[in-house]
């Protein structure tokens, strides 16, 4: 931005609050709000009374205010004042009360901005621009200054005087702080219940590893964290096994955590928020803006797992039950979900608290509290708003592709042909019905240049309907692995089959990555575009990704192979499912903890990620060796002494 466009955004800064040009009176208003704040001092000091002690509480109060930013010409449109000072303050049973309020700019803002070229397409972040009425208690979507206040704790946020707009929805203090609820309770106990499981089996095990004895009953050490960490640990190198997807997908779950980094710290106070127009404006940054192909790739895998398992199994004499297929699924990914979900639901709301905590309420807990039974039943896509446990979306579509493959399955096994065509035909269906649904509701390429979040998710990105080509490309994959795997099909490429392919396939991820750069920057509507970009772009990625994994598993890959394949990626990959449950919520309460403004940069947000990627690790590491793995074991238990006993009466 240059120097003049800052000048004139500092001089209309204050008249756009009103939309007239009574600058003088403006600025005098708020800084007699700012600095002399005397109708506020008189109507706290009748709340405090007149001693010694309340005086240095009032002190105490006005010191905690926001005070008049620096660098607003760079965005710095929000001053977070001292919460810890308010929050800390008690006196004669009244405690203070921290209120984070706004003012809201004139609707002609939005044309001042477009003219400085800040934000032809800004970005929407949750607090500044409030794409949610209910956060700052406004109806409409316009940027603002937002600024702290402390008053006692016997006062609404309505009596706040001045220009600032303050709401009880941003208000905290120890008065209102919330208690341990039954149900907070009993999840409690829950959690404790398994802890003493998990203690009670590790004990156990270890005795055992000690004297060298044998368990008495494998469901003894079902919860031991010794047996199942062994288990987490090691690396296998079965040949069945396609083990450069390992490295695909935790690769494929890092990008996703760093792009949830990125997208969430848009909705952080920055001090320099209209950076962000330069940085979404720059081609490199498009590593980040185009990771949700990521998670494409995990369609993909999921597809061709479901194939090449289905088809192995079938080869070894397994009958397929399509109920137990089902509960086979629903029982591995449930538990760690349940667990997560009540964590979401009556737990969260105690883990900190901050100028940003409600945040955390309207993010992770509303959305919980409206959507658990619909999401535990992966169907909240299509039945109500609200996913507990937010980035899930991706489970609720996994779940009913993976419902609807048999219809694929059986045909794929019993009649190819058949299986084939019906493949071939959904493949063709899923590049049709996104450039369908692109074009009819007139979505745009990515979710930073749609004025409609919530039209682009619900009718595109968390629909199952236009998000299935991935998964059925991945399902094509697996049968013909399959028959690469059993020597059913043989292939054999010449050494510059072999480099053009992999450059060709290298160079269609790179393109599917940064393609949708032109339609991300654009300032008008591109309704072919966007369109053919929603019909092509992930169905491309999803066969650039499988054309790696053929070269890998055809051992034409063997450098790549082997490091795809690496022990660490094998750990990694056994707790990915863990890591996307909880990686959110870690980001989302490292950030609704922040007590002043940060400094958005690239550098700065990958600083960040590792930080939050170590404590999803470890977080993700208690979660799987309590939740998941037990119920694997619990799983094999009870369903192989049912077959042997089928067996026995046979």
């Amino acid at each position: 931005m240059s120097f003049k466009n800052k000048i004139l955004i500092c001089t209309l800064l204050f008249t756009l609050v009103f939309g007239d040009s009574k600058t003088k009176d403006i600025y005098n208003d708020f800084f007699n709000e700012l600095v002399n704040r005397k109708e506020l001092v008189a109507q706290i000091k009748t709340k405090l009374g007149d001693s010694e002690e309340a005086g240095f509480a009032l002190i105490k109060m006005l010191d905690a205010w926001s005070k008049l930013p620096s660098g607003i010409m760079d965005g710095n449109l929000i001053d977070l004042g001292s919460f810890d000072e308010c929050y800390g303050i008690e006196y004669n049973n009244i405690y203070g009360k921290y209120c984070l309020g706004i003012i809201q700019f004139n609707p002609q803002t939005e044309k001042y901005f477009k003219v400085f070229g800040i934000a032809s397409r800004k970005p929407r972040p949750r607090l500044l621009l409030n794409p949610e009425p209910r956060l700052m208690g406004l109806g409409d979507d316009y940027t603002g200054l937002h600024f702290a206040a402390c008053v006692p704790s016997t006062m609404s946020a309505a009596e706040i005087p001045g220009l600032f707009k303050y709401t009880e929805d941003f208000c905290y203090s120890k008065a209102t702080e919330p208690e341990l609820s039954a149900r907070a309770i009993v999840t409690i106990t829950i959690l404790a219940i398994f802890l003493c499981l998990v203690l009670v089996s590790t004990s156990y095990d270890i005795a055992l590893n000690y004297f060298k004895k044998e368990p008495y009953h494998e469901l003894l050490i079902a919860f031991s964290f010794l047996h199942n960490g062994r288990k987490l640990f090691r690396s296998s190198k079965n040949s069945d096994q396609l083990l450069c997807l390992n490295g695909i997908k935790a690769m494929s779950m890092m990008w996703v955590i760093t792009g949830h980094e990125f997208s969430n710290v848009m909705f952080a106070p920055l001090s320099n928020f209209f950076v962000l127009q330069e940085w979404l404006n720059d081609p490199a940054n498009m590593f980040i803006m185009g990771a949700t192909v990521s998670v494409d790739t995990f369609f993909v895998v999921g597809g061709l797992v479901t194939v090449y398992t289905f088809l192995k199994s079938m080869d070894k004499g397994a009958k397929f039950n399509v109920l137990l297929f089902y509960f086979h699924r629903y029982l591995r990914l449930t538990p760690a979900y349940f667990i997560m979900a009540l964590i979401h639901l009556f737990l969260l709301n105690h883990f900190g608290n901050g100028p940003l905590w409600k945040v955390v309420d309207v993010e992770l807990v509303d959305s919980c509290e409206t959507g658990w039974w619909s999401s535990l039943l992966y169907i909240n896509n299509y039945v109500q708003k609200g996913t507990c446990v937010p980035q899930t979306w991706y489970l609720q579509v996994d779940m009913q592709l993976f419902v609807l493959s048999p219809l694929i399955l059986i045909p794929l096994y019993k009649w190819p042909k058949i299986g084939l065509s019906i493949l071939g035909f959904l493949i063709i269906g899923g590049c049709v019905s996104p450039f369908v649904i692109g074009y009819v509701k007139h979505i745009n390429a990515g979710m930073l240049n749609n004025e409609d979040t919530e039209k682009f998710m619900t009718y595109y990105y968390a629909a199952t309907y236009a998000r299935f080509g991935p998964y059925v490309i991945g399902m094509l994959a697996g049968y013909f692995l399959y028959k690469i795997k059993t020597n059913k099909i043989r292939i054999h490429l010449k050494s510059w089959h072999v480099i053009t392919l992999w450059l060709v396939f290298i160079t269609g991820l790179v393109a599917c990555v940064w393609a949708g750069y032109p339609l991300n920057v654009a300032t008008e509507e591109d309704r072919w575009g966007s369109s053919l970009y929603l019909a092509f772009n992930r169905p491309a990625w999803a066969v650039a990704v499988v054309g790696v994994i053929f070269l890998c598993v055809s051992g034409y890959g063997t450098p790549i192979d082997k490091f795809l394949s690496w022990s660490v990626f094998q750990f990694l990959t056994k707790l990915s499912y863990s890591m996307y449950l909880v990686h959110i919520c870690v980001i989302s309460i490292r950030t609704s903890l922040l007590r002043n403004n940060i400094k958005f940069s690239s550098f700065a947000i990958l600083h960040v990620f590792w930080g939050d990627f170590m404590i999803t690790l470890g977080l993700s590491l208690i979660l799987c060796l309590t939740f998941e793995s037990p119920i694997i074991i619990i799983e094999k238990y009870l369903f192989h002494r049912s077959e042997k006993t089928k067996a026995s009466k046979q």
